[in-house]
């Protein structure tokens, strides 16, 4: 049973990223925010997506 809910608003951001930000995404989500999730507590920089949202707006 999933744990989570799929926003109409993320579905739509995720497809206008390019592969490599899919890729950067995906890397950051099992690398980082699934361990820091399980752990209990997000590190500082998972707390703050503007260095990747400003990563694929340019």
């Amino acid at each position: 049973m999933p744990t989570f809910e799929v926003r109409p608003r993320f579905t739509a951001d995720l497809h206008q990223l390019t592969p490599e930000q899919r890729r950067r995404f995906r890397r950051v989500v099992i690398d980082s925010f699934v361990p820091d999730l399980r752990a209990g507590m997000f590190r500082p920089g998972l707390r703050e997506a503007r260095e990747f949202a400003e990563s694929w707006r340019s």
